[in-house]
């Protein structure tokens, strides 16, 4: 590979990993709109995944939360909180590892709750949540409107509306309902939630400040922390201060060598140093956890810097695979699916000068849904990309 070849790599690499890491936190948004719950930051989303409430102490406390809940639920179909429990307990898992099932069973969990108790606040609250990150952005309001008319203290209920907001574009809106989390609660969640607005929105000091203050406030799994460690450090990256964030996740890493979110952001502190091969294990490491499109993609950028083409290619075509045969449940639906839009897709392959019309349809139609940043970045991305430099213009604007 020649060294223009090389540079034009690099800065496509970094501008997308840049774009991924402000637009998204580690994903684009899916992490925030995995909308978390109780002591829980955002995300991504793509890109990006949510805690359950505190489980009762249990003489079984040594079984998986689910497992101790599904037990639970067949021993005692009647027990309204045990199916509360066990569907929270399915929505932190799937935060933490991909099982196709647990967006299908949270809902079916959910459900048996409300059908047992019509007017019970965890149990709408805990469908707005399976909506939200299914990226069902309008039955997860709705869900939440329903939680709030029951429960007007609801903080949870605020936090959902706010994701969904983001995740449509509406950044004013989002400030009211995540101040209206802070107000009624200031922990982990609402910190976290603000210091990603703020990130999104500009204002990096501040967001790096309420990020810490998340992180001090602690949650009740261990993954709530550590997502929030890995967007400090994500924080520090995009200003340039590669020694804090490295510093940042290093120690949290000690911690919990096999986060995802952190091995995920290590590979992007590797990757601006330049040490390549180092990026490219943590990135490794990372998918072995659960696939993710951003994590696809970097790896293939990583190998076209190596000047492996072939090892690049073969990503490249995971990456187009995981968006045609990949259903996270009902996760990847909205995002992944041609009749929604698709502006992951459609940002990876007007980053790679690839199927330039495909990827403008994807990101029209995922405009018509959502006005965030990360998806009117990509629509004008792609305008420019088809030579339609005042669409592209009018569109950033």
């Amino acid at each position: 590979m020649g060294e223009n070849q090389k540079r034009v790599a690099q800065n496509r690499f970094t501008r997308f990993w840049v774009c991924a890491a402000l637009a998204a936190g580690l994903l684009c948004l899916t992490c925030l709109t995995s909308s978390p719950l109780r002591g829980d930051g955002p995300a991504a989303t793509a890109a990006d995944t949510a805690p359950a409430p505190e489980a009762k102490p249990s003489a079984q406390s040594d079984i998986h939360p689910v497992a101790r809940w599904a037990r639970l639920t067949q021993q005692n179909p009647g027990d309204v909180n045990a199916w509360i429990h066990l569907g929270n307990a399915l929505m932190q898992q799937s935060r933490e590892a991909t099982v196709s099932d647990h967006y299908d069973r949270a809902e079916a969990a959910f459900r048996k709750a409300l059908s047992l108790d019509e007017n019970n606040a965890e149990a709408t609250l805990g469908l707005a949540w399976v909506c939200n990150s299914r990226h069902r952005f309008d039955q997860g309001t709705e869900w939440a409107k329903k939680t709030i008319a029951i429960d007007p203290q609801s903080e949870d209920a605020y936090a959902l509306l706010g994701d969904a907001a983001v995740e449509l574009g509406d950044y004013d809106q989002a400030f009211e309902y995540y101040q209206k989390c802070l107000d009624l609660r200031p922990d982990l969640s609402s910190y976290s939630r603000a210091a990603h607005l703020l990130f999104l929105t500009g204002d990096v000091r501040k967001a790096r400040w309420l990020m810490q203050k998340a992180i001090d406030a602690g949650g009740p799994h261990a993954e709530n922390t550590a997502w929030c460690r890995a967007q400090l450090a994500l924080m520090a990256l995009s200003t340039g201060s590669l020694v804090p964030a490295e510093k940042q996740l290093e120690q949290a890493l000690a911690q919990a060598p096999e986060n995802r979110h952190l091995l995920a952001a290590m590979a992007k502190v590797k990757t601006a140093r330049k040490e390549y091969e180092a990026a490219v294990e943590y990135c490794r490491r990372a998918l072995a956890v659960a696939p993710d499109h951003d994590l696809l993609v970097a790896l293939g950028d990583l190998y076209t810097l190596m000047g492996e083409p072939d090892q690049a290619e073969e990503q490249y075509r995971q990456v187009v695979a995981f968006h045609s045969g990949h259903h996270h449940g009902d996760n990847q639906v909205h995002a992944h699916s041609s009749e929604h839009g698709n502006a992951q897709l459609a940002r990876f392959y007007a980053d790679h000068d690839r199927h330039l019309e495909e990827a403008l349809r994807q990101a029209e139609k995922a405009y018509e849904g959502s006005k965030s940043v990360f998806v009117t970045d990509t629509l004008s991305w792609c305008y420019y990309k088809m030579g339609r430099y005042d669409e592209a213009c009018k569109t950033i604007h």
